[in-house]
């Protein structure tokens, strides 16, 4: 049974959107120490953690779309951030995570094993975001932030073909790890309570 987006699920994917970002960020920040040398891997890691946080939206709201919302709220904090590439750019990623759940029915928007593997497709090209800027500003884009040895660094994994699929498989591989840990707190903490049916 397919059902439309209704008011209050925007208003939930909304919030649940920032939710996963700060989940992000602050995952983020705190791997910030070894990015020198973990930058291809940070991005999988955040996703690891907040694979619950999107499990619960994905299965309390069950509808087509959802995925796709989450990734243009998530473009548009980068917009606002001044990074308005990243909109198209998670636009996309979204469009790749609804591509997995469109065949069937519309019960596949409610099954935890296919909202998993929709994540960690959208998980797959996110592992990738902190590459496009550098491919479209330049690594001076980094200047503000980054030292010259640092920004050299980040160069190197954004143009190394391995570490650009190497970064792009742990991505989707964490993803669904922790899509698939959030399942089990899902089933025996949400469900059994009546939170999520």
């Amino acid at each position: 049974m397919r059902q439309k987006l209704r008011t209050k699920d925007y208003i939930l994917i909304g919030i649940f959107s920032i939710l996963i970002y700060i989940v992000n960020a602050i995952v983020g920040i705190a791997l910030t120490p070894v990015m020198a040398f973990a930058m291809p891997l940070i991005s999988g890691v955040c996703l690891f953690f907040s694979a619950t946080v999107y499990l619960v939206m994905a299965m309390k709201i069950g509808k087509r779309g959802t995925l796709l919302l989450m990734a243009v709220v998530t473009g548009l904090i980068y917009t606002i951030m001044g990074v308005p590439l990243m909109l198209a750019f998670f636009i996309l990623a979204g469009l790749i995570g609804e591509a997995v759940l469109f065949k069937g029915g519309g019960g596949q928007y409610r099954r935890i094993s296919r909202q998993a593997l929709a994540y960690a497709a959208y998980g797959a090209l996110f592992g990738l975001g902190a590459y496009v800027t550098i491919y479209v500003y330049g690594s001076d884009y980094l200047e503000a932030m980054y030292d010259p040895e640092m920004r050299e660094r980040m160069a190197y994994f954004a143009y190394s073909p391995v570490w650009i699929i190497g970064s792009s498989a742990f991505s989707f591989i964490l993803t669904l790890l922790g899509s698939l840990l959030a399942a089990k707190l899902l089933r025996k903490h949400f469900m059994k309570s009546g939170l999520i049916k």
